[in-house]
């Protein structure tokens, strides 16, 4: 397939949620013309004013995503797809219906409306390391993970898992092999590419969250360490740079020889400890700020002990360079927290 370029038109599931924000942003700066979907009115209106109504953005209500005909209108007339619209937490309880239902049928039904819309050249899906990563491999500090590698989660170990964080993984990596077997078994007009980050670090696009408590997943790992009675053990140690993902994203569009790839999209490695250590040696941030976050051992390291991965692919094809073009984890973290608390004294 050839590459997409502006102005032609992208649509973009989920384009109210973290990732979604930044994706559209960075689509609309490079002269796309976008069709976001959301779930409800409210939504809409949040998300247009959020991109300060663009004129190239239109919103689009999808309220149930596994329904098989939910993109059929929103699709018309795009070229390109940004598939982000999947649940992502660990508070779930039901883990069939609020997990693995919504993110295998959501996939299906965006490959089925592609495959319906002749003027759609590729499909671009948000998957995650998730959907990569042998948790029954343990640590393995001297494995490097690659886009070859996939969970060996099934169905079943994830509807009855007694972990959200195990649904969750058996979610993606589901979702993902859903739209690589449709690929290969109805060989539609489009071609296919998947991205899997990390933990997703980084500024919220204004007016996204009006409250804390809606704050995302990964961000929510940096938060949860103010006021928090030790630092908690590092389970997901690599992270993704929100800015680059979004970038990722675009280039998976208007990247020729993209087509049909996975890649595995990782700014490098992090632990828990890490991230306590750079709020404490932060200037920028106020020493009545830091004691709400607990010391631990400081300078203690478990990201030696553990796996890596190779995500050299992505400025190999991409050509971004994920370590040289954004922020190191550093100035993310200390950006972020600056702007939850300033969130969070807008909400006292």
């Amino acid at each position: 397939m050839g590459s997409i370029q502006p102005p032609q038109r992208i649509l973009v599931t989920g384009a109210n949620g973290f990732i979604g924000a930044h994706c559209v942003a960075n689509l609309l700066s490079d002269g796309f013309q976008v069709v976001g979907t959301v779930r409800n009115e409210d939504k809409a209106q949040k998300v247009a004013k959020q991109h300060s109504f663009n004129p190239a953005l239109s919103l689009s209500i999808v309220p149930d995503v596994t329904d098989p005909h939910a993109f059929d209108i929103a699709i018309q007339g795009c070229n390109g797809v940004l598939h982000l619209a999947s649940p992502f937490g660990y508070t779930y309880t039901d883990f069939e219906k609020e997990l693995l239902i919504p993110s295998i049928n959501g996939t299906r039904s965006i490959c089925n409306a592609a495959s319906k819309t002749p003027s759609v050249q590729r499909v671009v899906i948000t998957s995650s390391f998730a959907a990569v990563f042998d948790a029954s491999a343990g640590p393995s500090p001297d494995r490097v993970y690659t886009e070859k590698d996939w969970s060996p989660l099934t169905y079943d170990m994830g509807k009855n898992g007694t972990a959200t964080p195990v649904a969750y993984r058996a979610s993606k990596v589901l979702a993902e092999k859903t739209a690589w077997d449709f690929l290969e078994q109805e060989k539609p007009h489009w071609d296919l590419v998947t991205l899997c980050p990390g933990m997703v670090f980084g500024p919220l696009f204004p007016g996204t969250i009006d409250k804390l408590k809606d704050l995302n997943t990964s961000n929510g790992l940096v938060w949860g360490l103010f006021d928090a009675d030790n630092i908690p053990e590092t389970k997901a140690p690599l992270w993704t740079s929100i800015t680059a993902l979004a970038r990722a994203h675009t280039l998976a569009l208007t990247t020729k020889k993209a087509g049909n790839e996975r890649f595995l999209v990782l700014s490098g490695e992090f632990d828990n400890q890490e991230l306590a250590d750079i709020i404490h040696a932060s200037t920028s941030i106020p020493p009545a700020i830091k004691v709400r976050v607990p010391v631990g051992e400081k300078g203690g390291r478990h990201k030696e002990k553990s796996f890596t991965a190779d995500s050299s692919k992505v400025a190999e094809v991409l050509d971004l360079d994920l370590k040289r073009r954004d922020k190191s984890l550093e100035e993310t973290v200390v950006a972020l927290v600056q702007q939850l608390l300033a969130l969070e004294q807008e909400t006292l």
